[in-house]
């Protein structure tokens, strides 16, 4: 059996305009979990994902907090205990309409490295900052 307590993960803060703290508690690099990715995502005060896709499904739970979750075909309101299933290649963002933090627990099968997870995010507001120069 293997035990994460998200509390005691620092995980990776990604920069603005996607303000948010990802901790990726379970995948092929944390813990040698190989088989699924489970992360949480902390989206902060009036921030946002990039709008993205994913080469494989991703479960989303919310676990609090409150927000919108986008698509090419609209969005649509969430708050605790909302589950999204996101076909892979469905282009979605998920967005805090709030003050306080709207905190996300996504599965991805098959996994993703941590590594793999944090350099995507990392990577889009990257490429946003540097536009914006």
């Amino acid at each position: 059996m293997k035990i994460a307590r998200g509390w005691e993960e620092e995980g990776v803060t990604i920069p603005a305009p996607y303000n948010r703290t990802i901790k990726v508690l379970f995948a092929p690099d944390r813990q040698d979990v190989k088989e699924i990715t489970f992360s949480y995502a902390l989206i902060h005060s009036q921030s946002s994902t990039d709008m993205h896709i994913h080469d494989r499904p991703e479960l989303i739970i919310i676990v609090s907090g409150r927000g919108k979750c986008r698509t090419e075909h609209g969005e649509v309101d969430v708050e605790p205990d909302t589950v999204i299933w996101c076909e892979a290649g469905e282009k979605h963002q998920m967005v805090n309409t709030g003050y306080e933090t709207l905190k996300l627990a996504t599965v991805f099968l098959p996994a993703y490295t941590a590594a793999e997870n944090y350099a995507r995010c990392m990577e889009a507001a990257k490429a946003v900052a540097e536009a914006q120069k």
